[in-house]
């Protein structure tokens, strides 16, 4: 009996996880709608030792994180974009500008 329970429940987790409801857009205002989106979209980049940001507002701070959750680097931009020299070690991070988080992996 429990195991029908259990079943039953898992189930309906399933089949209510999946439900979604889409508006009513036609497919040109979709487009517009995505192209506004993505050209205001923080963008985070990293290339050999240097992290790339651009779309932020001016005096937002970028926090980057080792994967303890320790503060490695705290920088406040001047600019919408900006190039930011990395000195860390190899391994993954963490990095929040606004309210975007982005995984950067350190070669």
């Amino acid at each position: 009996m429990k195991h029908a329970l259990y079943i039953l429940l898992i189930s309906l987790m399933y089949s209510t996880l999946g439900y979604s409801q889409t508006a009513n857009v036609s497919e040109g205002d979709r487009g517009v709608q995505d192209s506004y989106v993505n050209q205001n979209k923080i963008k985070i980049a990293v290339y050999e030792n240097y992290l790339y940001v651009s779309n932020v507002s001016e005096g937002t701070m970028l926090v980057v994180k080792n994967m303890l959750g320790e503060n490695v680097l705290s920088v406040r931009l001047n600019s919408s974009s900006e190039k930011i020299a990395l000195d860390l070690k190899k391994g993954f991070y963490i990095v929040r500008v606004e309210n975007e988080l982005q995984r950067i992996v350190i070669k």
